[in-house]
């Protein structure tokens, strides 16, 4: 009797533990699956946080969208482009002319002997430089300029003169203009035929045959061709001997002032 419920007891003892530690064994396995699947949630939400983050940091900047032109907003201004300069005035270095006019005077002095000349005469230039990059009126160029002259005195007590002068002139160049202003001076020598004085004790004409002389021009050019060119000008020459003939015979000066045109190549 004693056995049998010694036996009992032990069978309901050992039925409640197997309970108890079954239902340990279940809440430690909720309880792993709920930390695992919050650790899972967790990681990703970690993951997709820092991931964005990351992508936006790495992402290249996007480009400015490109701003349209409406009816009120002005379009920008087209860039001017300048016309280029003649070929030839970049690479002709020197030009070859050949002109002729009239020069009259005197205009200094009523008691001096009134001239005319016709001047022949043909003259080379060199290009000292090339145009300068100034864009002001003064953009341009300089020649030096030898001329070799022979002049009828139609009016006078003379009857020619022949002689060589030489100096610079400067060429006011502007992109695109086929007219170009220029000025230019020279100095150089003359001889004249020297007459006897008509009348003992009355001078007339030069005092020798020998003379100085300068001169001072200004004109245009204008360019038919990148070769080809005419020139008109208006040039005021001096002549007089500095003294040399006195005191034998009075240095009686010729100043005139004239027009005159000329026809030029470039090579």
């Amino acid at each position: 009797m004693m056995r049998d419920d010694l036996t009992a007891n032990t069978g309901c003892n050992l039925r409640h533990r197997g309970h108890g530690i079954e239902r340990g064994a279940r809440l430690l396995l909720v309880c792993g699956t709920t930390l695992l699947c919050a650790g899972i949630l967790t990681a990703f939400c970690d993951s997709q946080r820092y991931g964005l983050t990351d992508a936006n940091k790495l992402a290249p900047p996007t480009a400015p969208e490109p701003r349209l032109v409406t009816e009120n907003q002005p379009a920008p201004l087209p860039i001017r482009q300048a016309a280029p300069i003649s070929e030839m005035e970049l690479a002709g270095d020197w030009s070859l002319e050949a002109g002729s006019g009239a020069l009259f005077s005197n205009m200094r002095s009523s008691s001096l002997d009134g001239y005319t000349l016709v001047p022949a005469s043909l003259m080379a230039s060199i290009k000292l430089d090339d145009p300068s990059e100034d864009e002001g009126w003064w953009h341009g160029y300089t020649e030096f300029a030898f001329r070799a002259y022979g002049m009828a005195i139609t009016h006078g007590p003379e009857s020619r003169m022949v002689g060589f002068d030489f100096g610079p002139r400067y060429n006011f160049v502007q992109p695109g203009w086929k007219v170009v202003p220029f000025v230019g001076a020279m100095v150089g020598f003359g001889f004249a035929d020297t007459q006897e004085y008509p009348n003992a004790g009355v001078p007339r004409g030069l005092g020798q045959d020998f003379n100085f002389e300068f001169t001072i021009n200004a004109g245009i050019r204008y360019d038919i061709t990148d070769a080809w060119y005419v020139r008109f000008m208006v040039e005021y020459v001096h002549f007089s001997n500095a003294g040399l003939s006195e005191p034998a015979r009075q240095n009686r000066a010729i100043d005139a002032i004239g027009p005159q045109l000329s026809v030029g190549y470039r090579f």
